[in-house]
């Protein structure tokens, strides 16, 4: 990846704004992840992204919002999304629907997918842009988000116009995913809103099945190579030893004998970590590492989710 920009570095969500006004490029902090945003309605700019990402060109962008009054404008509210809109944003979700708005940038479908983040720089500097931006995960194609401010500026000083500083996201995995242009709605990819969870006011949620060959992805995550490191990712089975050649994450595991490992708390900790987790395992070197079973509670879906994919990938 070539660093041939000067690349601002800003607390200020307000310059961030001007920014994307400007037609440039801004990475900037949500809840969930990093993410690598332009200006919805201009299709130039949100095709940089996808240079900047080496992302493939069919692999759609989310749209992000300041509010949810915002979504009408650019796309159709249907009773199942009024009812999610209500219960779970501002938040970690992204619902796919109908694009009402011609102008924005949505590679081909007439589908977009909406989410409106809960994150306080994130919401601040949409405020001050008043318009939608599309904004992918801050991550090379294919590897491993970001969660931490550091690698943000090591990856992508040189490459987007601005940084915008701000918390480090608190959940660490991407946003759950729902299809509702589609009957029944159908949902895409867990997150932190597991299926059990958006059930309870979508009855006749579905899981999504993969894609026909041909079929173009409505939502990020579906069709390519996601979430993995240089490092081959395991699913641990519980009776694998130490290794002093060998990562390993998990709850409560013993952490010395490893090359390097890190014992978390929960399912919530351990989303948190993962990504940044596999990022240390490749700047160590490390050529194998194992992620042992998450609880049986919220987030399990959305672990589990990543940590195959980045497995199937190795």
């Amino acid at each position: 990846m070539s660093k041939s920009k000067e690349t601002k570095i800003s607390e200020d969500p307000s310059e961030a704004a001007e920014v994307l006004q400007r037609g440039g490029i801004v990475l900037f902090p949500t809840e969930t992840v990093y993410g690598i945003g332009a200006d919805s309605r201009n299709a130039e700019a949100c095709l940089r992204i996808y240079k900047i990402k080496n992302r493939p060109t069919d692999n759609p962008l989310i749209v992000h919002l300041a509010d949810t009054d915002s979504i009408a404008g650019i796309a159709r509210m249907n009773p199942g999304a009024l009812i999610l809109a209500g219960e779970f944003l501002p938040g970690p979700l992204t619902m796919i629907l109908k694009k009402s708005d011609p102008k924005v940038y949505s590679t081909g479908l007439d589908t977009i997918g909406v989410r409106v983040p809960s994150h306080g720089a994130a919401h601040r500097m949409l405020s001050a842009f008043g318009g939608p931006v599309s904004a992918p995960s801050a991550n090379v194609s294919g590897r491993p988000s970001i969660t931490r401010m550091e690698d943000a500026i090591q990856e992508f000083a040189g490459e987007v116009d601005l940084i915008l500083k701000g918390e480090d996201p608190k959940i660490g995995l991407e946003s759950t995913v729902v299809d509702l242009s589609t009957e029944p709605p159908k949902l895409l990819r867990p997150g932190a809103y597991e299926f059990s969870e958006l059930s309870r006011f979508l009855p006749d949620l579905v899981l999504a099945e993969p894609l026909g060959s041909g079929e173009k992805p409505a939502s990020p995550g579906m069709k390519y190579r996601h979430y993995a490191p240089d490092c081959r990712i395991f699913l641990a089975t519980g009776m694998e030893t130490p290794s002093s050649d060998s990562a390993a994450i998990g709850i409560g595991i013993e952490t010395s004998g490893w090359a390097y490992a890190i014992s978390v708390k929960n399912n919530s900790e351990y989303m948190r970590e993962l990504y940044s987790f596999f990022r240390d395992c490749d700047a160590k070197g490390i050529q194998a590492a194992f992620c042992f079973q998450p609880l049986f509670e919220p987030g399990r879906d959305a672990l589990l989710n990543r940590i195959t994919k980045a497995a199937a990938a190795s």
